[in-house]
């Protein structure tokens, strides 16, 4: 019994862990740019120093060069190169609390109608009431940013909106694949790693000559090894402990905890329409995930 005990303590503590890391990257990302640290930077602190602690995954696996090649520049595409610079630049128009928001939850939402229309799964009343509160929480946060006239955020926002897509992408074609979330972001590190070194190389902007050391190492540590590494296994730790359906809450926790750091670390005002909107936001992931139920009693025949 203690045992079990300990096993749940720990599955939730590695949960919050990933969390808070993927909480966090939006502001850490946003905190990296007001000291000057660019975009193609950012990347190739992430992916380079990722890629070359996760080689050895692929040659553990024997993935052959045409897997590499196919599957693994798909999966890039999602989770690599492609989303860390749409979500920088959409960060440098908005704010780290509505990556927070829109991205988790538009992920969400295309992965799950991607699976019903690409997988064949089934879509429950509980997961399309979770859809749908998902989606009235995005658009409540969107429509404040174009209502309030400002064209920026609202681009920005659009800018999360295909994050999200990319990152369902990748969640799809792992789930169509059937691969291992050590393998399959590996295949994204190193690929992304690889794409990394021509664009370090052919730069025309001098690259690091303006981080001083201690930017160099947190930035490098935060992205390459906590984000891309730390966060991954954590949460598949979170899984293998309490299973799928309980290891799945701690998605939900990662928009709360965006807007948190935003406030706390980037002094970032929030509005009560945002509140509105993660709150939405977060009540439909856990639709979504079927960690609320929806009950409803069937009626008898009479005489029953």
């Amino acid at each position: 019994m203690l045992v079990k005990d300990k096993d749940v303590f720990l599955g939730i503590g590695m949960g919050l862990i990933a969390s808070l890391i993927w909480g966090s990257w939006p502001v850490i990302s946003k905190l990296a740019q007001i000291q000057s640290v660019t975009s193609v930077e950012i990347s190739i602190l992430r992916f380079g120093i990722s890629g070359l602690i996760l080689l050895p995954v692929l040659f553990y696996h024997s993935v052959s060069w045409r897997i590499f090649f196919t599957k693994g520049v798909a999966l890039s595409i999602g989770a690599g190169m492609p989303y860390v610079l749409l979500a920088m630049k959409g960060i440098s128009l908005s704010s780290s609390a509505h990556f927070g928001i829109i991205a988790p939850s538009c992920m969400l939402v295309v992965s799950t109608l991607g699976s019903v229309c690409f997988l064949s799964e089934t879509l429950s009343r509980q997961r399309l009431a979770g859809v749908f509160v998902v989606v009235l929480g995005v658009l409540f946060v969107g429509w404040n940013s174009l209502n309030s006239m400002s064209p920026q955020v609202f681009i920005g926002d659009l800018m999360f909106v295909g994050c999200g897509v990319l990152w369902a992408s990748f969640t799809l074609c792992c789930k169509y694949w059937q691969l291992s979330a050590w393998l399959a972001t590996s295949m994204v590190s190193v690929v992304s790693g690889i794409v990394c070194l021509p664009l370090y190389a052919f730069n025309h902007d001098s690259l690091f000559t303006n981080l001083s050391v201690p930017t160099l190492l947190m930035h490098g540590t935060f992205q390459g090894v906590l984000v891309a590494i730390f966060a991954l296994y954590s949460y598949s730790k979170s899984v293998s402990l309490l299973g799928a359906a309980k290891g799945s809450v701690f998605a939900a926790l990662v928009p709360p905890f965006a807007l948190c750091l935003g406030v706390m670390i980037l002094n970032e005002v929030v509005t009560w329409v945002e509140v509105a909107g993660i709150a939405c936001v977060v009540l439909g992931m856990l639709f979504a995930l079927g960690l609320i139920q929806l009950s409803y009693k069937k009626r008898l025949p009479a005489g029953v």
